[in-house]
C-alpha cells in the first residue's frame, strides 16, 4: 500500500489561492485598480504587483482604462477577461448528446444537440466476442463528431477552446476517464478519455453526471461559499453527486453516491443486483415505464417514462400518476435521510427530473422527513436548471486552465 504524504501549501498553490481572490474581486465590482484590489483582498501591494502581472500574460485580465484623476497619476484599471477565454462542455444522455461552448463570464456562446437514435434491448450490452456492439460505435461516432465540432467553432470565433469537460451517467475512474457500466447506453469499460485525448492537445475531464452537478452548484450556483453538499440527480438512472471539505468526494473505487444500490427493505435481501440497484429498480425509467404500462397511463412517444413525466401528468390531475408520483417520493425521502444522516451535509440540491416540478418535489421530501430524522436539510432546486450538469462539466474545464480559475454565473 503506497504511503500517504500530509498536504501542505507550497508556494505555487498560495499564489493560486491569492490570484482566485483577485479574480473573484474583479468579477464582483468591475474594473479596479491595484489598490483597490489590496484594499478588497488584503494582499500587499507587491503581492498584487506580482500575481496581476502573471494574470495579464496569461490573458485573465486586461487593462480597462485609467481611474479618474484626482490630481496625481491616474491609476490604471483592470478587468477580468472572461469573454476572451472559452471551455467546452458535453453532457450524454439517454437519447442526446448536447455540446456547448462557454465563456470564463458563464456565458452560453454555442450549443448543439446531436439524437442518439433509439435502441433496441437487444442492442445494448457487450457482443459475445468481447467487442464494442455496433450501437456503442455508432453513438461513439457521434460524441466524437460533436467533440471535434465544438473545438472547431470556438476557433472560427476565435476565441480558442481551452478544455473540455464531459459529463456520462456511469462511474469514471479518474484520471484516466475510464467509464464504467452505463446501462442505458449499453457501454461497460470504455476508455472515453483515452480515446477524446487522441484527438485533441487539450486537456479532457471526464466525470460523473451527478459529481458535475454537485461541483457545478459549489462553484457557481446554490451551493457557492459552503464546504459541504450533496446533489441528487435523477433521470434514467439514480445518483448523488458529494462535495465534503470543499472537494468532490468519489470514494476508493469512485463509486460513492451510486445511490441507486441503496437497499430499501428487507426483501431487497432476497435477489441479486447487476447494472441497476435496488432503490433503480423501484424509481428508475425503466422501471417507472413498466409500472405506468400496467396502470394504463400514457407513455411519451421515446417509449420512456421518466420521473419528471410522472410528476407533469400529476400535476395535470392523473391519478395514477399521483399515486406513483407519492412512490418516487417515499424512495426519494428514504434516499435522501440516508445521506443526510451519514454525511450531514449543508445542503441537498436536486436536478433534473426534479427541477420542472421542485415545488412539489422538494416540499413532499421535507414532509417525508420532517419528525423522523435529527435536521430536515435545507433543500433546493439546482440554480441553472436543464443546463446544471453541462455548466458542471464546464466548471471542470474551467479547473483545468491554470488550475484556479472558475466561471463566473
Amino acid at each position: 500500500m503506497a504511503k500517504r504524504t500530509r498536504a501542505t501549501a507550497t508556494t505555487s498553490t498560495l499564489a493560486r489561492v491569492n490570484q482566485t481572490a483577485i479574480i473573484e474581486a474583479l468579477r464582483e465590482s468591475g474594473a479596479l485598480s491595484r489598490q483597490q484590489l489590496g484594499a478588497k483582498t488584503g494582499l500587499s501591494p507587491a503581492t498584487i504587483n506580482r500575481l496581476t502581472a502573471s494574470l495579464i500574460e496569461d490573458g485573465l485580465v486586461v487593462p480597462a482604462g485609467q481611474e479618474p484623476s484626482t490630481g496625481g497619476r491616474p491609476s490604471v484599471l483592470l478587468r477580468y477577461a472572461g469573454s476572451s477565454r472559452l471551455v467546452a462542455a458535453i453532457q450524454l444522455r439517454a437519447e442526446t448528446v448536447t455540446g456547448i461552448l462557454v465563456d470564463f463570464d458563464g456565458k452560453v456562446v454555442f450549443r448543439r444537440s446531436v439524437a442518439l437514435g433509439a435502441r433496441r434491448p437487444e442492442q445494448t450490452g457487450a457482443a459475445g466476442d468481447g467487442t464494442a456492439p455496433p450501437e456503442q460505435d455508432r453513438e461513439l461516432r457521434k460524441v466524437f463528431r460533436l467533440f471535434d465540432d465544438l473545438i472547431a467553432t470556438a476557433d472560427s470565433m476565435g476565441t480558442p477552446c481551452l478544455a473540455v469537460g464531459i459529463a456520462v451517467p456511469g462511474v469514471v475512474q479518474q484520471p484516466d476517464g475510464i467509464v464504467g457500466t452505463m446501462p442505458e447506453f449499453g457501454w461497460a469499460g470504455v476508455p472515453l478519455g483515452a480515446l477524446l485525448r487522441e484527438r485533441t492537445d487539450l486537456p479532457v475531464v471526464v466525470e460523473n453526471d451527478a459529481n458535475a452537478l454537485a461541483y457545478g452548484e459549489l462553484h457557481g450556483g446554490a451551493g457557492r461559499g459552503l464546504s459541504s453538499l450533496v446533489a441528487l440527480f435523477l433521470e434514467n438512472g439514480l445518483g448523488a453527486g458529494i462535495v465534503a471539505n470543499g472537494e468532490l468526494h468519489r470514494g476508493a473505487r469512485a463509486e460513492a453516491g451510486e445511490i441507486g444500490y441503496l437497499l430499501m427493505e428487507r426483501s431487497s435481501l432476497e435477489r441479486s443486483y447487476d447494472a441497476r440497484g435496488d432503490l433503480e429498480d423501484r424509481i428508475g425509467s425503466l422501471a417507472l415505464t413498466q409500472r405506468a404500462r400496467e396502470r394504463g397511463m400514457p407513455i411519451p412517444a421515446t417509449g420512456t417514462l421518466t420521473a419528471e413525466d410522472v410528476f407533469e401528468l400529476a400535476r395535470d390531475g392523473n391519478a395514477d400518476a399521483q399515486e406513483l408520483a407519492d412512490e418516487i417520493l417515499d424512495m426519494v425521502a428514504i434516499a435522501v435521510a440516508a445521506l443526510v444522516i451519514v454525511l450531514d451535509p449543508e445542503l441537498v440540491v436536486v436536478g433534473s427530473s426534479f427541477v420542472g416540478s421542485s415545488d412539489m418535489v422538494i416540499p413532499g421530501i421535507q414532509e417525508r422527513l420532517r419528525g423522523r430524522i435529527i435536521r430536515v436539510p435545507r433543500i433546493e432546486p439546482a440554480t441553472h436548471r436543464e443546463d446544471a450538469v453541462l455548466l458542471g462539466a464546464a466548471e471542470l474545464a474551467a479547473a483545468e486552465v491554470n488550475g484556479f480559475a472558475y466561471l463566473a454565473f
